[in-house]
């Protein structure tokens, strides 16, 4: 199996940071990387809820993940399991929040589970994407000039048998 861990700091205090990843109406503006954009999101935020994204690109192909809450702990973790609709390829998703000085926020984001190497490299891409529109959200908030840190980081090809 394949995983990676993204790893960076934002700008912006870990209230904002977690409400990112758990309102449906901010997910809504930054949860698709490139020119895709979520055309519908619901969300049942608690532990063994479930959630729905559909992402659509411009030309109006739609892509649909699911998947469920498994852990939530205010501003420090949540865990959710990710499966395409077309697939029955599960991932499960990591995230850590940590306040740290000056209003800043450090953010992990692990995913494991992948079967493909090619699909953990895929969707790796993705979250850096999604990850750049996050930090163009956060800024149009508060109206901060620099958002996203540029020291996040990835690791990938962890393989175990």
């Amino acid at each position: 199996m394949y995983d990676f861990c993204l790893k960076g700091v934002l700008n912006q205090d870990v209230n904002s940071v977690y409400n990112a990843f758990s309102d449906p109406q901010v997910i809504r503006k930054w949860f698709a990387p490139g020119k895709l954009i979520v055309s519908y999101f619901s969300s049942a935020f608690q532990v063994g809820g479930h959630y729905q994204a559909v992402l659509q690109s411009p030309d109006g192909f739609q892509q649909t993940i699911v998947g469920s809450y498994q852990e939530i702990k205010p501003k420090e973790h949540i865990s959710f399991t990710w499966r395409w609709d077309d697939t029955n390829d599960i991932s499960k998703v990591d995230i850590r929040f940590a306040a740290m000085r000056n209003e800043s926020s450090s953010l992990t984001i692990v995913q494991s589970g992948f079967a493909k190497e090619q699909d953990m490299l895929q969707q790796q891409n993705a979250w850096l994407g999604c990850l750049e529109k996050l930090s163009l959200v956060l800024k149009e908030q508060t109206q901060m000039t620099n958002t996203i840190d540029t020291r996040f980081t990835y690791e990938s090809l962890s393989q175990s048998v």
